[in-house]
């Protein structure tokens, strides 16, 4: 996956991580799947402070670590191939300073701790953390406060789950003032995926990530859930156009797994005829109950997740010990 990088000065010096070599460890982020976010700043500015574009690094060594760590066998191989079929990654092939590999978004948030007061992760995977999932799980003990949780049910699609995401992240960005963020893009809301539960499509988890890339902060970006691998991959690969500002073909170019994505063989998917049973006063009445909520506004992790509701969920992505 990707990083937006962003100009906001050298932190201090760091011992390289396990695996780097010194002279490219230094300062940085990094993301799972081989991919690092490069934070070290020339002396002179070139761009007046601007954002700079973001960084895409291929291992094949940590791609097959994914392929062999993951529930669904080919996973990483196959969104990475398809993103190499779209020569995406070649738009970062001069920004490369190395690699690590990270599968938690805790420790990402640990690292990015070590230099900013305050940050926001935003969950747009299906499942929650651990708990239930519901709008009263606010957090515990010092991290009370620090959780804000939207179920939602099933058959939702694109623009009703925007609405709700935009609507929620304007509240907690008022409240909790964040300086960086960690943003999980799920692939399991996407019509079509074996858990038969959101009917998504890429463009809505697009203009999710849109509307968070335009508060211009550091900003480090995980994958998460998909267990259909064609569906994923697409997913995947329309986000990192996103990333990239670039309009990706509908048409899939010829690669290794090209027969995957029949029979149409295109880049987009098409939402089921799956009932939304998200009724309009009960989406409302979560959207009241967290607008009036009293959020923390202190420094440490803010939680926010927008995923399946009514359910105990065992996630690995707790977060109750990170504030």
């Amino acid at each position: 996956m990707l990083t937006r990088e962003h100009r906001c000065g050298r932190s201090e010096e760091q011992e390289p991580e396990p695996g780097l070599s010194p002279k490219k460890a230094g300062s940085g982020r990094w993301l799972r799947n081989g991919c690092k976010w490069k934070m070290e700043e020339p002396e002179e500015p070139a761009n007046g402070g601007q954002s700079l574009p973001p960084v895409y690094i291929y291992s094949p060594e940590y791609v097959s670590m994914c392929d062999s760590l993951a529930k669904v066998p080919k996973r990483a191989s196959m969104v990475h191939s398809l993103i190499e079929a779209y020569a995406l990654h070649k738009q970062m092939r001069d920004e490369a300073s190395g690699f690590c590999y990270l599968n938690d978004a805790v420790l990402g948030i640990l690292r990015l701790r070590r230099k900013f007061d305050r940050i926001l992760y935003v969950d747009l995977d299906l499942h929650h953390g651990d708990g239930t999932g519901d709008v009263s799980d606010v957090g515990l003990g010092k991290g009370r406060y620090y959780s804000v949780n939207v179920p939602i049910q099933d058959g939702i699609q694109d623009e009703k789950y925007y609405h709700i995401c935009e609507s929620v992240l304007k509240e907690v960005y008022i409240a909790f003032n964040p300086k960086a963020v960690v943003l999980q893009l799920g692939a399991d809301t996407i019509a079509g995926d074996p858990m038969c539960s959101f009917n998504m499509t890429p463009v809505g988890i697009g203009k999710c990530l849109k509307y968070i890339l335009q508060w211009q902060l550091a900003t480090l970006i995980l994958g998460g859930g998909g267990y259909n691998l064609a569906n994923t991959a697409r997913c995947w690969t329309y986000l990192t156009g996103v990333i990239l500002g670039k309009t990706l073909s509908s048409e899939i170019p010829d690669h290794e797994f090209f027969t995957a994505y029949g029979p149409d063989y295109v880049l987009e998917i098409t939402p089921s005829c799956r009932p939304d049973r998200n009724e309009p006063h009960r989406v409302q009445q979560i959207l009241n109950y967290i607008k009036e909520e009293k959020w923390s506004v202190g420094f440490g992790a803010q939680y926010f997740c927008l995923g399946k509701g009514g359910e105990k969920t065992e996630g690995s992505r707790n977060l109750k010990h990170v504030v």
